[in-house]
């Protein structure tokens, strides 16, 4: 069978200049698709972005009985689930559909689905998720492929988090909104799309408040209404964009993102060859291409985010020193640095930790190579890099990327980078 694919061709050396706007965050849409499924009146989120995890999640609230249209950037969720048995193939492509427990228990009270997929990244254990929905009154019953969870009723409870899990605190935000009395989140997750989320359900008629802290507390109510919803800016995105003005060099304005939401990615840029600065409307780059080492750990909100690892480490490649990178979230989300390597790239891995010398160090210049994406982030570090690389890259396999950025080809392009999709052809 013959099959269409595309890659991404990179040459590097233009810098980046212009405004740009970033679209709506793709961690915020997703549970606000599903948070449309807690009432029977109609709920329209704006601002969703045409990416691909979007699609799959739209997909597969139809598979469940939900009608869910879509009108330009504006998607429309009309009524509840209808069903209780999720579509396993489009549950496995995209983690985000754990984000059925908490809409499927608060409606139809059980969900059938197998174990989530995504990028391949390491474990990312629903026991959080699962001790949870239990504290609730839940029953979950959890094999090796499937989970199958009961709740006739749901009622409040104190949750103590092991981790500040963001999926876990939506999924039980959900649940809390609705369900029979308080419910206390203790140690749970604080990032923007959580005060979304939270500012979504309060619109709809919940109850909540605490969001953005580590203690959030939900009063069920009887029902949820039904509202006009807009996700958060995409601020993954818009630390893509800030890493490579970075390695690229140029003047860029960066719209439609919080700029507290990003100091983490921001304050490690930031040098006299790297002016950053932002207000309330937007966050501007200045920058000549020099890059400074830096020695950073990945971590929850507000410190700085794991989906931007892959990114500093594309442009750390290109710094005047020794860069350590610590991958504290995930154990498997270095695969990326097996491709900038190809590119010429000085990189040791050990264990959690990446050791990267940049070039300006080692005196290496780096050079266009062919790369594939192995997830959704690393992909966009390799287009970081192949941006401050002599020559042409080819990025293949960039469905990885096309689940978070909105034609990332477009983002930079508009910018002054050379850059193009095109089709590639293969049998399989």
């Amino acid at each position: 069978m013959i099959v269409m694919e595309e890659m991404l061709v990179i040459r590097g050396g233009s810098p980046l200049k212009g405004d740009i706007t970033v679209h709506g965050a793709k961690n915020a849409v997703l549970p606000l698709l599903l948070a449309g499924t807690l009432t029977d009146e109609e709920v329209e989120i704006s601002d969703c972005p045409f990416i691909s995890d979007v699609e799959a999640m739209t997909l597969l609230m139809r598979s469940l009985g939900v009608d869910v249209s879509r009108e330009g950037r504006s998607i429309r969720v009309r009524g509840s689930a209808k069903r209780a048995n999720a579509d396993g193939a489009l549950s496995k492509t995209m983690r985000s559909s754990m984000f059925m427990l908490g809409a499927l228990l608060s409606t139809v009270h059980e969900v059938h689905m197998p174990l989530p997929g995504g990028c391949n990244i390491g474990a990312r254990p629903l026991d959080i998720h699962i001790d949870g929905l239990r504290a609730m009154g839940a029953r979950v019953e959890a094999g090796e492929d499937m989970l199958d969870c009961y709740a006739d009723e749901l009622r409040g409870a104190d949750i103590v988090m092991r981790y500040p899990s963001v999926g876990a605190t939506e999924n039980l935000m959900m649940c809390a909104s609705l369900a029979k009395g308080d419910t206390r989140l203790i140690n749970c997750a604080r990032e923007p799309e959580i005060v979304c989320l939270a500012k979504g359900l309060k619109s709809m008629g919940a109850d909540i408040s605490g969001e953005g802290t580590s203690v959030m507390r939900i009063r069920g109510v009887g029902r949820l209404k039904g509202a006009s919803l807009a996700p958060c800016g995409d601020r993954i995105v818009a630390g893509t964009l800030v890493a490579a003005t970075a390695v690229a060099g140029g003047d860029v304005r960066i719209y439609g993102v919080d700029p507290s939401d990003i100091s983490s990615v921001t304050d490690v840029f930031k040098s006299e060859h790297c002016r950053i600065s932002g207000d309330d409307v937007c966050v501007r780059v200045r920058a000549d291409g020099r890059i400074h080492p830096v020695n950073i750990s990945t971590a929850p909100f507000p410190l700085f985010p794991t989906d931007m690892q892959a990114q500093l480490m594309g442009a750390m490649c290109f710094s005047d020193g020794v860069s350590v990178i610590d991958e504290t979230v995930f154990e498997r989300r270095f695969a990326h640095a097996r491709e900038l390597v190809k590119l010429g790239a000085d990189i040791t891995l050990d264990a959690g930790r990446a050791i990267v010398r940049g070039s300006a160090l080692t005196g290496r210049k780096l050079q266009g190579a062919i790369m594939h994406a192995r997830d959704l982030r690393g992909g966009a570090g390799l287009a970081i890099a192949a941006l401050g690389a002599e020559g042409e890259s080819a990025i293949f396999d960039i469905g990885y990327i096309d689940r978070g950025y909105e034609r990332l080809e477009d983002m930079f392009s508009c910018l002054g980078a050379d850059i193009s999709r095109l089709p590639v052809q293969g049998e399989m």
